[in-house]
């Protein structure tokens, strides 16, 4: 009697572009949810801080403010491109905006959990360094340009750590463990009850849902791959990261209208 042929094993887990898109369905639909709900009830947040976006701002920023968001960008993907020299990974010369370089660099390459996280952090943190320098330099010179542009930055480097492909916030969060992404959500949770951002809103959107994934084991633990002391560091530089990117653009956000009148002589 002729044996039946073997059936392939069943995999525990959905395949990675499965879970990627069951968690980008979910986040888009708590986003869209409680910005619907704030827009019923509290469209004042939703609105706040729009006159730093006026034509007064335009006309005392002009061309330089252009360029500064410029910059912002190219310093982000140059410190990416820095890392991945300096980890010996394939770099083409391809230039992309939201961290889409990272996928670029990492596509081809063996999915490694610390490597890719490693070169998910050099573009924020460059980034970041990039803002506060600019904050430092406003605090010598008077001139609202360079906070205006730190508030771009800080803004910019938080959108790109939301934990999504392709921003580089998806490249990290492999390495990131349950324990630290439960931190991770109410720690954001708080910053947006003392001051609400909305970047941060959509950050905490596609975090609920990673976590959710990995509490029901419809995940793996890709954080495994990496040691205890791996895993420490890029959780709580993660969160670190990122309250401190939302506190600087909030309360930075909250001053541009004041200081911009103020840099135009009003």
């Amino acid at each position: 009697m002729a044996s039946e042929p073997e059936k392939p094993a069943a995999t525990a887990f959905p395949s990675p572009d499965r879970l990627w898109a069951e968690q980008l369905a979910m986040g888009m639909a708590l986003l869209v949810g409680i910005l619907i709900f704030m827009a019923i009830f509290h469209a004042s947040l939703l609105s706040a801080g729009a006159a730093v976006l006026g034509p007064n701002d335009l006309a005392a920023y002009g061309g330089w403010s252009v360029l500064g968001i410029f910059l912002q960008v190219v310093i982000h993907e140059l410190g990416t491109i820095a890392v991945a020299w300096r980890l010996k990974l394939p770099v083409r010369l391809r230039f992309f905006g939201f961290g889409a370089n990272a996928t670029a660099i990492l596509e081809n390459q063996p999915r490694r959990v610390w490597t890719d996280a490693v070169v998910g952090f050099a573009g924020p943190l460059t980034g970041t360094a990039f803002s506060l320098a600019l904050a430092l330099t406003y605090n010598f010179t008077g001139d609202a340009l360079f906070l205006g542009m730190a508030c771009v930055g800080y803004f910019y480097n938080l959108f790109t750590l939301i934990p999504i492909l392709d921003l580089e916030g998806g490249w990290l969060a492999p390495a990131i463990a349950p324990q630290a992404w439960l931190l991770v959500v109410f720690s954001i949770f708080f910053e947006l009850a003392n001051q609400f951002n909305l970047v941060l809103l959509c950050l905490l959107s596609f975090a609920v849902p990673r976590f959710i994934l990995l509490i029901r084991a419809r995940a793996p633990r890709t954080d495994t791959a990496c040691t205890t002391s791996q895993r420490v560091i890029v959780g709580l530089s993660y969160l670190i990261l990122v309250i401190g990117l939302a506190y600087f653009g909030s309360t930075t956000f909250a001053d541009l209208p004041r200081l911009v009148r103020e840099s135009m002589g009003d």
